[in-house]
């Protein structure tokens, strides 16, 4: 394939995801409740770790966000301000401190969860079975692909 096709099709990927991200968040725009109008990316992250693993130390925080401590203590500071995320000492290690989901954080990680299943279907509902699983496994390679390149670390 000639490199222009491919920056022409790389352009036309682009374009697609930005009016799909501009589509998923046009909700949390105009719904306060929606955890996209509560959220940043950063606080998504953190929320999906603390929902994956029940709770984390700063420095899982930190290696989630690929930033510095300092970055991800900022991150974790709103949340706990915002009552989303709550600190504890462990029990093992009193200088360790736990983060968790607060009550009110696990109902927004819940409902971000019910959302985003919400729209997943809504787009695979433009679909046959057949395309769905085509897209799926595509999706799936271009995500690997993107993983492998863009989330590898430079060799020292």
């Amino acid at each position: 394939m000639a490199a222009k096709a491919k920056s022409d099709l790389a352009e036309e990927l682009r374009s697609a995801l930005g009016r799909l991200n501009r589509a998923l968040k046009a909700e949390g725009i105009s719904n306060a409740e929606h955890p996209y109008a509560r959220l940043n990316l950063s606080d998504l992250v953190v929320a999906d770790l603390l929902v994956r693993q029940k709770t984390a130390i700063m420095s899982e925080v930190a290696r989630a966000l690929d930033s510095p401590l300092s970055t991800a203590t900022t991150v974790v500071d709103r949340l706990v301000k915002g009552g989303l995320v709550e600190r504890s000492r462990a029990e093992s290690d009193r200088r360790s401190v736990q983060l968790a989901l607060t009550a009110e954080g696990r109902r927004l990680a819940s409902l971000l969860k019910k959302q985003q299943l919400r729209s997943s279907q809504i787009m695979m509902a433009a679909l046959s079975p057949q395309q769905q699983r085509d897209f799926l496994t595509l999706f799936e390679r271009m995500i690997g692909a993107a993983e492998r390149v863009l989330l590898a670390k430079p060799k020292k």
